[in-house]
């Protein structure tokens, strides 16, 4: 463009000339909205015509919605397959204990709250682990199970004088507010593992129980239905029903507990868990009827427990327990123990034994699976077992259950490598010489060696290995009808040996431990459990002993001593 006042060219747009100062005229909208925040804001706002459209904004709402839905169904469906290990993670994982059988968990005797919370953590995330992926049958898996079951109630006889913990050991309480603050700093960490504590009568002292509705989330989903809706039972009246002689939930509640229990009872007849279900039944139908609250009543009590014994008759009315809770109601005395089992019509246990929580030290849950994994591991020749509770040596057994101490041998390219209790491999080696072998003895391990005809025994101390090699005296501690020719005292010539009547066991030995490597035995005989060990049965036998070389040969005549006095007495006459 060209000023209007000089004539010189300029840029577009301008608004004053650069030579001579000229001021171009603009309109006042076009000169506020030169700025660059209102030509992108302000302005565009001013001409834009608001117009509201219905359709628009429903139709925006409903894809909005639609789009949250499928967000939601993604995740569901997501949720599902991670659930059920889509992506093989735990199939993988449970692989590692596989291949290294060590790393399985085993449950031990706390000596603090945090390491044995810590312990019966990894115990329980293994035991779901394998329940969960493991081909074991329903059978072996169940087994583990109630293996894990029985070690709860070993658990629950843990209190204040044998779980430890620095900001709780101290604190003894006397009142239900100071247990109640001792309970809120265990549950704390005790929830992690689905145990609770319960005080004892005088609140000084307290206990764990187990937390079922923990048990039943963690592990119900991989349970045969009758175990699943057992649990789930268990789950559903988890509250303790007793706290001295009084109940601590309203008398409906547990009539109610009592009716389920038993409808539970009478349908599942084969049930594993049988003995527990009619102790749990008789302990909440014994609570029921001779509870403080109900025996020393008032007037209101009395009413609110003939009331629920009513409501019980009316809602299961096929119960077996219709005569226990008809007394009930209309016995204003209530109930004697004699009258109690007159019209109990259970099968019961007084003494409660299938619930009663077992002692002793808590002991590994998973030697049937270890058993079944080792017996996968079909590369690892494992030959022979130290027990270390007897300092016996016996063959290996995948059944038998190992104990801390005890110590597995197997075979390997370098001799035999050592494993522990927990299959796990150790960092000793076992060599034995060239062509050596092991035999057991006794409940003792050996080892022959034919290289030298050498018998060594192999001695444990502490868990480190050593050999020892036997004298003649040691060698016929083991083989007593044995006769020994210790080849060291062979002369240059042959060798005559008086041979007791009937068949006699020989065997060749070297105190000195020469090198008789690729020795070789010929003759009228029999080679026994050790290439070394020969039977002479004949009268007069010949064995022809040489070494691989063939510069060491020895001739031996075996003459039976009768023959031999025989010969003597006829060459005297």
């Amino acid at each position: 463009m060209f000023c209007p006042n000089c004539g010189k060219e300029i840029n577009e747009g301008s608004r004053f000339c650069l030579y001579c100062g000229h001021q171009f005229e603009t309109h006042l909208e076009e000169e506020m909205y030169s700025h660059s925040y209102y030509k992108d804001s302000y302005k565009k706002n001013i001409n834009t015509d608001k117009t509201f459209s219905f359709g628009e904004t429903f139709l925006k709402g409903a894809s909005l919605m639609l789009l949250i839905c499928f967000i939601f169904v993604g995740l569901l469906i997501g949720k599902n397959y991670f659930a059920g290990d889509f992506l093989n993670f735990d199939r993988m994982k449970y692989q590692q204990f596989v291949e290294n059988p060590s790393l399985i968990p085993e449950l031990t005797q706390p000596e603090t709250l945090n390491g044995f919370i810590d312990n019966l953590n990894d115990v329980q995330n293994f035991l779901e682990l394998y329940l969960k992926v493991s081909d074991d049958s329903y059978e072996e898996k169940m087994e583990t199970f109630d293996k894990y079951r029985k070690e709860l109630l070993k658990i629950q006889n843990l209190d204040n004088t044998n779980i430890l913990d620095a900001n709780v050991k101290y604190q003894i309480p006397r009142t239900e507010k100071e247990f109640k603050a001792i309970k809120k700093q265990y549950d704390k960490i005790l929830s992690k593992v689905g145990l609770t504590i319960c005080a004892e009568d005088s609140y000084s002292k307290y206990h764990l129980i187990e937390d079922t509705k923990f048990t039943y989330k963690k592990y119900g989903k991989y349970m045969p239905e009758d175990v699943k809706e057992y649990l789930k039972l268990n789950a559903k009246y988890n509250k303790q029903v007793m706290y001295k002689d009084e109940i601590t939930v309203k008398p409906w509640k547990l009539a109610q507990r009592i009716g389920d229990y038993e409808k539970f009872l009478n349908s599942h007849k084969e049930f594993r868990y049988i003995d527990e279900v009619q102790d749990l039944l008789f302990k909440y139908t014994f609570f029921y009827s001779f509870t403080s609250d109900r025996l020393n009543t008032t007037y209101i009590n009395n009413k609110s427990f003939t009331r629920s014994d009513k409501k019980f008759l009316k809602k299961y009315q096929l119960s077996q327990l219709k005569d226990l809770f008809t007394h009930l109601s209309t016995s204003a005395n209530g109930i004697s123990e004699s009258k109690f089992d007159e019209l109990y019509p259970y099968k019961y246990q007084k003494s409660l034994n299938a619930i009663t929580p077992e002692k002793g030290d808590l002991s590994d849950i998973f030697t049937i699976v270890r058993k079944n994994i080792i017996q996968l591991k079909s590369d690892d020749n494992f030959k022979y077992i130290f027990v270390s509770s007897t300092s016996e040596w016996i063959e290996y057994n995948v059944s038998k259950p190992l104990k801390k101490g005890d110590i597995i041998l197997a075979q390997s390219e370098n001799g035999y490598d050592v494993y522990d209790y927990k299959y796990k491999k150790t960092n000793q080696t076992i060599q034995l010489e060239e062509n050596a072998s092991f035999f057991i003895k006794d409940n003792q391990l050996y080892a022959y060696s034919p290289n030298h005809l050498q018998i060594k025994s192999l001695d444990s101390s502490y868990g480190n290995f050593s050999f020892r090699t036997l004298s003649v005296k040691g060698i016929k501690k083991i083989f007593p009808n044995i006769l020994i020719i210790n080849i060291d005292t062979f002369g240059e010539y042959s060798v005559q040996i008086d041979k007791p009547s009937g068949s006699k066991k020989y065997m060749l030995i070297s105190t000195s431990g020469g090198d008789y490597n690729g020795y070789r035995l010929t003759g009228d005989m029999e080679l026994g459990e050790l290439n070394n060990i020969f039977t002479v049965s004949s009268d007069r036998a010949q064995v022809d002993w040489s070494s691989s070389t063939g510069e060491e040969s020895y001739h031996m005549y075996f003459i039976n001593q009768q023959v031999n006095q025989s010969e003597t007495q006829n060459e005297n006459e």
